[in-house]
Order: C-alpha cells, then sequence, then structure tokens
C-alpha cells in the first residue's frame, strides 16, 4: 500500500524503519520543523527526519500540518492511507479522512487509559503493572479512534521511561505492520472495536512544574515520579539551595523513628543518602548535580560530604 507517513521521535523513528522494511511503499513523510538543541541551541532534525533522509523518502517539514501547502502534498501523494506516529500536532478531518482507508495512529498505552501526550510517563507515575500499544483509527477527538489492534505488556518495577520505551516501541511497530497487512487484506472490511469511554484516563502534556518532587507524599509516589522522568528530563529536588535531579530511588523502603520531616537526610547509606518522606523513606541511588554529569549516589555522598540531618525539597518551599 501506498503510505504517508507522519510522525516527528523516536518511536516514529522505529515505526518509520518497520514501514520501510515491510512490503508497504512509503510515498512522503511528513515530520515537524527542526528544533534548537542542546546549550548551543543549534537547530537540529528530529528522529523521523533523519530517518526519511537515510532512506531516501520524499519529505515535508512544515511549521503547521494545516498549511494549504501541507494538504496539498498530502492529496498529491496519493496514499492508501495515512500512519500518524508521535507527531506533536492535531491533524484536521481534511487530511485524515482523505485516502481510502483513512488514517491510523500508533499509541503506547491500552487505550482508552491514558490518551493524551505523554502516556508512558503517567503509567509510570501512576505505578501501574500492565501498559501495552495500541493502533486506532485516527479521530477527532484526542486518541478516541476505534482500536484496530492491541498488545498487552507487563511494567517491570524497575522500568524507568526509558527503558519501559525501549520495551514497548519495537513490538508496536511491528504491530503496526500488521495492521497495515490486514488493511492489504480485507481492505475496509477491517473489524474495529469501540473504546470504552467510562475507562477514559487522561495523560496531558507534562510542564516543568510537574518535575518536582513532594516529599510530603507516599514512598511509592516519591519512586514512581524518578521512573516517570528519567533519564530525561529528571524528576527535580532542590538540595543545598540548587536545583538537582533524582534519577534512581531504590524499590526498597525505610523505616523512620523519632522526629524527622519530609525531606529530611535520615541516614547515609552504601547505596546513597536515605530521605524521609510523608510515610516511610527512600534512598537515592542516581543523582545528577546542576552543571554535571549523573552520577551514583555513593559517590554524590562522599564528593559532597552530605551529612544526616541536611534538607530536600521541592522547589516552592
Amino acid at each position: 500500500m501506498r503510505v504517508v507517513f507522519v510522525g516527528t521521535d523516536e518511536l516514529g523513528e522505529i515505526a518509520l524503519r518497520s514501514v520501510a522494511e515491510s512490503k508497504h511503499d512509503i510515498v512522503l513523510v511528513v515530520t515537524q520543523p527542526d528544533r534548537p538543541k542542546g546549550r548551543g541551541r543549534k537547530l537540529t532534525p528530529g528522529a523521523v527526519r533523519l530517518a526519511a533522509g537515510e532512506f531516501g523518502f520524499p519529505f515535508i517539514q512544515p511549521q503547521t500540518i494545516r498549511e494549504d501547502d501541507s494538504k496539498r502534498a498530502i492529496i498529491e501523494a496519493d496514499p492508501d492511507i495515512i500512519v500518524v506516529v508521535s507527531y506533536g500536532e492535531y491533524i484536521p478531518s481534511s487530511i485524515y479522512l482523505a485516502p481510502e482507508f483513512k488514517s491510523i495512529n500508533l499509541h503506547p498505552s491500552l487505550l482508552p487509559r491514558w490518551r493524551g501526550a505523554a502516556p508512558v510517563r503517567y503509567t509510570l507515575l501512576a505505578g501501574d503493572e500492565t501498559t501495552g500499544v495500541t493502533v486506532q483509527y485516527l479521530h477527532k477527538k484526542l486518541d478516541a479512534g476505534d482500536i484496530l489492534k492491541q498488545m498487552e505488556l507487563p511494567v517491570d518495577p524497575d522500568d524507568d521511561h526509558g527503558s519501559l520505551c525501549k520495551r514497548l516501541n519495537p513490538p508496536g511497530a511491528a504491530m503496526l505492520v500488521e495492521v497495515l497487512d490486514d488493511f492489504e487484506k480485507f481492505g475496509n472490511d477491517i473489524k474495529a472495536k469501540r473504546q470504552n469511554e467510562d475507562n477514559v484516563t487522561k495523560a496531558p502534556k507534562i510542564g516543568k512544574g510537574d518535575l518536582w518532587i513532594d516529599w510530603s507524599g507516599k514512598t511509592v509516589d516519591v519512586r514512581n515520579k524518578t521512573r516517570a522522568f528519567s533519564p530525561k528530563p529528571g524528576a527535580r529536588s532542590m538540595f543545598r539551595d540548587n536545583s538537582y535531579k533524582i534519577l534512581t530511588i531504590d524499590k526498597i523502603f525505610h523505616e523512620t523513628s523519632g522526629k524527622v520531616e519530609p525531606g529530611d537526610v535520615i541516614n547515609l547509606s552504601d547505596k546513597g543518602p536515605v530521605v524521609a518522606c510523608g510515610s516511610k523513606a527512600v534512598c537515592i541511588t542516581k543523582i545528577q548535580p546542576p552543571g554535571k554529569k549523573p552520577i551514583n549516589a555513593r559517590d554524590f555522598l562522599n564528593g559532597y560530604r552530605v551529612k544526616v540531618g541536611e534538607k530536600f525539597t521541592s522547589f516552592d518551599e
């Protein structure tokens, strides 16, 4: 089938490669414009743009896909179907309904759970033990399309955002190709299942304020926050009047005794500092000081001469 591929980031790249290596033909790639990155703020292409160039696919990078030129380029490519994977912009119905088989989307959650921009992060924030990937029809309502295929995967207790994405992305991309094969075989007779609106949960875009650790919360919630934002951008905490990234917390929690407050360093273990929370305490095992590379928290204790009684705080404390 003739495919217009719309995507930008790492999940999009893996999906693009899977479709490129299948029997289907990618006739056009639509991806976001190059963005400034790094300290030098140099314009840098996204993962899908780089992969499109590697394969020699024609591509466009519109400021918005709603531009008339973008719509014209997509229609003129004459696709049988449009595939959307982590593009980052709402696609109008004048585009997604245009091809014979309309448009489909690969989403890294078990819809209708975690509709939105950050499903993997919310999976970890909530402490879900199971997640998965979904291929759905595009719909005017975000992530609300009928489901074509789903695959369930367990969440490992040690998974963070990076490791969980690495486990979700390849099977999701393979499943996407299976759906394209089904369209080629069955056409519009392919079966799809409506989502249960009673089971919807939302995964909206993450803001900078969402990164700060609330040490007064439960230990499991504190640990889940570090999992959701590791390795990047990193959950945040203030320490000695500077912002530190808390990247890893041990899954074994510690009892507290005596008069302690959330954020207090109550012990210095072989793994790192033990910090009191609203319930029990956690041990930080990997941390990134401001302007430095991530380090083992034991090295942090030694290099920064951390003492019992010092305090980690949230930004607004």
